[in-house]
C-alpha cells in the first residue's frame, strides 16, 4: 500500500501556462507546443487562490504580444477597441478567462484570437 502512495500526486492548485511572448519566444498566440507544461499557480511565488487561467492578446510597446498567467479574479471573455493618445490608429486588445488546468493555452481560443489579429492589420493598412 506504501508503494502507491509515493506514486500518487494529490493537488487541487490550478495550473496554467504562464508566459510572455515580449520576453519567451515559446509564447506564441498559438499554442502548439506540448513539450511546455502549465505550472502550479500556487505556492510562494504564485498567486493567492488562482482559480482562473488568462490569456491576452495586445499590442504591447508597438508590437502585438500574447501573455499567459495566472489569476484570482474573473477578467471574462472580451476584446475592447484601444486608443493611444500618440497614434491615430485604433488597437484592439483581447482577454480569455478560463477555469481548468491548462485552458489558456489551448488551439479553441485560437479562432477568437485570429478574429482580433484581422482586426489589428486592418487598423495598420487603412491609416
Amino acid at each position: 500500500m506504501l508503494i502507491f502512495g509515493i506514486f500518487i500526486h494529490v493537488s487541487n492548485a490550478l495550473n496554467c501556462f504562464v508566459c510572455d511572448s515580449k520576453e519567451d519566444e515559446h509564447c506564441p498566440e498559438t499554442w502548439t507546443r506540448k513539450d511546455i507544461l502549465p505550472v502550479e499557480c500556487g505556492g510562494p511565488d504564485g498567486v493567492h487562490d488562482a482559480r482562473f487561467c488568462i490569456k491576452t492578446i495586445a499590442v504591447y510597446g508597438g508590437a502585438v504580444a500574447t501573455k499567459r498567467f495566472c489569476s484570482s479574479r474573473d477578467m471574462d471573455n472580451q476584446c475592447l477597441e484601444v486608443k493611444y493618445p500618440q497614434d491615430e490608429k485604433m488597437y484592439y486588445s483581447c482577454t480569455y478567462t478560463c477555469s481548468y488546468d491548462g485552458c489558456n493555452g489551448t488551439s479553441r481560443l485560437y479562432v477568437s484570437a485570429i478574429f482580433v489579429l484581422f482586426f489589428i492589420l486592418i487598423q495598420f493598412f487603412c491609416v
